[in-house]
């Protein structure tokens, strides 16, 4: 089960869990919808599992990317019962509606322009990417070079210019957390660089999600960034 998952130990901390103190502070921390209407975070987890996928800025292409394709593979239709995910990004909320246009979310998106939650939670903040013979997630699978990923995240930025004061720092990197209905944490995953979101793949298994039977087939992830 997903709990086992923290039993694993490593030096980066990165599957640490929040003690129960730090959940309950998070709990309590608000977050905003696309509308600019704000509720504590615990409100909208309340008694359901939840999948909460913290992403970097609004102008991340990497990030776009681990949305489109959640939206894709882990659609509500293959979700346990009593499982819900949410998208929490760490900009203003005025960018939410093109994001969710950008990245076709099926699932709400929600932003904490504050970053309590990422300082609760011990995100870490860094503009690390990834390293040699470090692991490339599946989702970044044929996403390109670096460089194009720059000058893709340039071109993004052109185009939705009215929302540069908004988009959240830059820095500013997510993770993975699983909050059981029980308000427990069953799973963490803190990003060690900007393109380290829990594999696709893995956090299907995590969550239990049944593969539609037509996806069942394809063992690679698609990955569009145009």
């Amino acid at each position: 089960m997903a709990s086992q998952e923290l039993n694993k130990q490593d030096a980066s901390g990165a599957r640490t869990p929040p003690t129960s103190n730090e959940l309950q502070e998070a709990f309590g921390i608000e977050v905003y919808d696309r509308d600019g209407e704000r509720r504590p975070l615990g409100d909208i987890i309340r008694g359901k599992r939840s999948i909460l996928i913290f992403t970097r800025h609004f102008w991340c292409l990497n990030c776009q990317v681990y949305v489109r394709i959640i939206s894709e593979k882990i659609p509500p239709s293959i979700l346990p019962a009593d499982t819900q995910i949410f998208i929490i990004s760490n900009g203003s909320y005025q960018p939410i509606d093109t994001y969710a246009s950008t990245t076709s979310s099926v699932y709400p998106i929600y932003t904490d322009p504050t970053c309590q939650l990422h300082q609760i939670l011990k995100f870490k903040s860094t503009l690390k990417e990834q390293g040699p013979g470090e692991e490339t997630k599946d989702y970044m699978q044929g996403a390109g070079t670096a460089m194009g990923r720059i000058f893709g995240g340039i071109k993004v930025a052109l185009g939705d210019i009215k929302n540069t004061p908004y988009i959240g720092p830059k820095a500013q990197n997510g993770g993975e957390v699983i909050i059981a209905a029980d308000g427990t944490c069953e799973y963490m995953y803190r990003m060690q660089n900007t393109v380290d979101h829990t594999s696709v793949a893995e956090l299907m298994r995590i969550i239990g999600a049944t593969p539609a039977a037509d996806a069942g087939t394809h063992s690679s992830v698609r990955t569009d960034l145009s």
